[in-house]
């Protein structure tokens, strides 16, 4: 293999090492309901939940209930299950929340058939905070005063939702795919040089 070409395939090797943060990140909050109508309905995108148009469609996959008891449902209790994703139990999902820091945390350990995370959101008061991550996201603890800039210390309830927007490259992935494309040019302006004549006696 000619130099030209393995510095080719280190650029693309390198290409998929780069990956996106794997904590949530905060989008907004928002005023009103997460989820309004049918539950399996829900979708959120980066505008919000339940509206229209944005970004790409993302589907309410579970629901629990938050740290305080509602009617027979326990703290921290399952709420809801969409009816598209049959393989979802709940028992996928581990919550804690910290009353005293105003903290909740969760670990997601998806089974066969499972979908992959990249919303969720945490319901408050009048309003609910949106968070998202371009990456699954399978654990993530947050600081619900950062959130809801207050210091109550329960919450109505958290839902997850599925899909993602499409990914927007990072700075690091720009330069190593202009590294890359560049080492190939090279290599094809370098190769159209070295041409075979032929001489005849």
């Amino acid at each position: 293999m000619k130099p030209s070409y393995l510095l080719a395939a280190t650029a693309f090797a390198a290409l998929g090492t780069v990956s996106p943060a794997s904590a949530a990140t905060l989008i907004g909050t928002f005023s009103g309901n997460d989820c309004t109508g049918s539950f399996s309905n829900c979708f959120a995108t980066q505008s919000g939940v339940n509206v229209a148009g944005g970004a790409l469609a993302s589907s309410a996959v579970i629901k629990f209930n938050g740290n305080q008891a509602d009617g027979n449902i326990p703290p921290l209790g399952l709420d809801e299950v969409s009816s598209n994703y049959p393989s979802v139990t709940g028992g996928e999902f581990a919550r804690a929340f910290n009353s005293t820091t105003n903290v909740f945390s969760f670990t997601y350990t998806p089974g066969a058939g499972d979908p992959a995370l990249h919303y969720f959101a945490i319901k408050q008061g009048r309003s609910y905070a949106l968070y998202y991550s371009a990456a699954p996201i399978l654990s993530d603890s947050v600081d619900l005063d950062i959130a809801f800039g207050e210091t109550t210390d329960d919450f109505s309830h958290v839902t997850f939702f599925n899909s993602r927007v499409p990914a927007v490259p990072e700075p690091g992935t720009w330069a190593m795919m202009i590294l890359g494309f560049g080492v190939i040019g090279g290599a094809l302006r370098r190769s159209r040089k070295q041409r075979v004549t032929l001489h005849y006696a």
